[in-house]
């Protein structure tokens, strides 16, 4: 990987807010790697995830819970559920 691409790219983020305001909706490294390379910055998403092991000042990598969360019980039914409430 060209750490130096990564360098370049972190150091455009803190002067070009259309750049910061893009990668701050995206939620994946992988999408961060796309909106670079559309700004002409080249590294994939598991690149940028290596890099953030290294220790590169600026880049901090935050793991999101994509894990999806539900309302139901253990039993998969919603107690607020107007059959639910009736059955009972």
């Amino acid at each position: 990987m060209a750490i130096d691409q990564l360098k370049a790219f972190l150091s455009e983020l803190q002067k070009n807010q259309k750049l910061l305001n893009a990668i701050r909706i995206a939620a994946t490294a992988n999408e961060i790697a796309e909106i670079a390379w559309e700004f002409g910055y080249q590294f994939s998403g598991d690149e940028l995830k290596a890099a953030s092991k290294e220790n590169i000042a600026g880049l901090k990598i935050k793991k999101q819970d994509t894990s999806p969360s539900y309302s139901f019980g253990e039993s998969g039914i919603d107690p607020n559920e107007e059959h639910y409430k009736s059955a009972n």
